[in-house]
């Protein structure tokens, strides 16, 4: 039993009893009543819960937020005089009740968007303590508004896209390319391909292809006949160039007159072919 008492009076330091005459409650979180400074529990902190005799302190009796004559609103105000509030709302031109003050009041409200001080979602006038952006539209709203079904959130557009298009290549990176692609292209391509030029000078006369060695002296001849006639502007088909019959016709002859020559030299010749002979 004294080892309970001891241990209850160790932890009374933790928190304060209520000055109610009839509770004493030990409160660990104890409530201080505006007007006498005095701790109680919560049932018990308001002066008109504990009979308090203590005046109230003049913040609290005078806490009342005026309002404007002309437009009705209520006009903030710090703990001050509420008719300087009030001048001062009049004169700062966004009072409703004067002339051209609704437009004014709406300008004013939407540079304080735009400064982020202001939630960003129409309708809404919270003060932004802890601002929150969305990753769609990147305005600042507050926690109530700050997902994107609750603000009719319209995606912003990037600045790469706003220039219209994708970026297009500079001018002597594409000449860097071209060059690397004609540099690359065999000779044999065709022309067309190449860039044309008003001021590009003639392309020079094709050099004569020299003769394969693989080649026959009669292929040879021939294909050295076809160059000098193309230089000398002459047509092309050289009479004397004998096609594939003509040369097997030839070659059949040549065969005959040879067969009748030996039968000749050894006297086996008839009546008839010495005639033909």
């Amino acid at each position: 039993m004294a080892a309970a008492a001891t241990d209850r009076s160790q932890l009374m330091f933790l928190g304060s009893s209520c000055h109610h005459q009839a509770c004493h409650l030990n409160d660990f979180l104890p409530f201080k009543c505006p007007a006498c400074s005095e701790t109680f529990c919560q049932p018990h902190f308001l002066p008109s819960q504990h009979d308090c005799a203590a005046p109230l302190p003049p913040s609290m009796i005078d806490r009342v937020a005026p309002q404007c004559p002309l437009c009705n609103s209520t006009v903030p105000t710090v703990p001050n005089d509420p008719n300087l509030a009030v001048e001062r709302h009049i004169l700062s031109g966004t009072c409703t009740g004067i002339p051209g003050g609704e437009q004014r009041l709406k300008d004013e409200m939407r540079r304080k968007k735009e400064r982020g001080e202001v939630c960003w979602r129409k309708g809404c006038s919270k003060h932004l303590v802890v601002p929150m952006r969305c990753e769609q539209c990147s305005h600042l709203f507050c926690p109530t508004h700050r997902h994107a079904s609750s603000h009719t959130c319209t995606p912003s557009a990037s600045p790469s896209s706003s220039r219209g298009g994708t970026p297009q290549p500079s001018k002597p990176a594409g000449k860097s390319a071209l060059s690397r692609l004609l540099s690359t292209t065999p000779s044999s391509s065709n022309p067309s391909s190449q860039p044309s030029s008003s001021t590009s000078k003639p392309p020079p006369a094709s050099p004569v292809q020299p003769v394969q060695a693989s080649t026959s002296p009669l292929d040879a001849k021939a294909a050295a006949a076809t160059a000098a006639l193309k230089r000398a502007g002459q047509d092309v088909k050289v009479p004397f160039v004998k096609s594939k019959t003509e040369k097997r016709a030839n070659a059949e002859m040549n065969s005959q007159l040879q067969a009748l020559k030996n039968r000749h030299d050894k006297g086996l010749l008839s009546k008839q072919e010495e005639v033909r002979g």
